[in-house]
């Protein structure tokens, strides 16, 4: 497989809290700023920022790859106000329902197959599907649980993919929330390819 540095999904991020109108001379900076500034957490900021941009990024075919990002990063940001409860599970999935059917690129994270934290394995139950268990950085909440079904078939076994850095993408095909301590998205994924990353 190719390595495909997407430095946008390795979620090196924090917001600080402000809005303005994107155009496109800020774009940019305020893309940057929400990949520098995610790391904090703060889910009210983010949700906002990247609702924004998104809107500025989906029509515009040379902001593409930019908005298969920041799908996944809104739904990232929702995840994280459902979880501490900011939201109720009606209104989390009422804001990602239109994101159903959208192409996505996921956050980059390492393969063990011994491990439900930040981490992706091969499901079991579907055959060609990696499973992902998507958390805080500090791994105490439950963001989402993910399903990629690879359209063309994983082609490595289990041994070969273990502590590699894979980069999912897909098409959300089915949405739901799960779990009343730790509310949480599960998402299913279709026609779905990966590239491995350097750590």
């Amino acid at each position: 497989m190719k390595r495909f540095p997407l430095l946008l999904i390795l979620f090196i991020f924090s917001v600080s809290g402000y809005s303005q109108t994107i155009t496109t001379d800020n774009f940019e900076a305020n893309f940057d700023t929400l990949l520098a500034n995610m790391d904090k957490e703060d889910w009210v900021v983010t949700e906002k920022l990247s609702s924004d941009l998104l809107r500025y990024a989906n029509p515009k075919s040379e902001l593409e790859l930019e908005a298969k990002g920041l799908r996944y990063m809104y739904i990232y940001s929702v995840a994280g106000l459902l979880n501490e409860k900011k939201l109720s599970k009606e209104k989390a999935l009422d804001k990602i329902k239109p994101l159903k059917g959208k192409e996505m690129i996921m956050r980059v994270l390492p393969f063990n197959s011994s491990c439900y934290i930040n981490c992706v394995h091969l499901d079991k139950d579907r055959k060609n599907t990696f499973f992902s268990g998507v958390n805080n950085n500090e791994g105490t909440q439950i963001f989402s649980f993910e399903y990629v079904t690879i359209k063309n078939g994983i082609t490595e076994s289990e041994a070969e993919l273990e502590g590699k850095y894979i980069s999912l993408r897909g098409k959300l095909s089915e949405i739901s929330v799960e779990g009343q301590t730790l509310p949480h998205f599960k998402l299913f994924f279709t026609e779905g390819t990966y590239e491995f990353m350097e750590p």
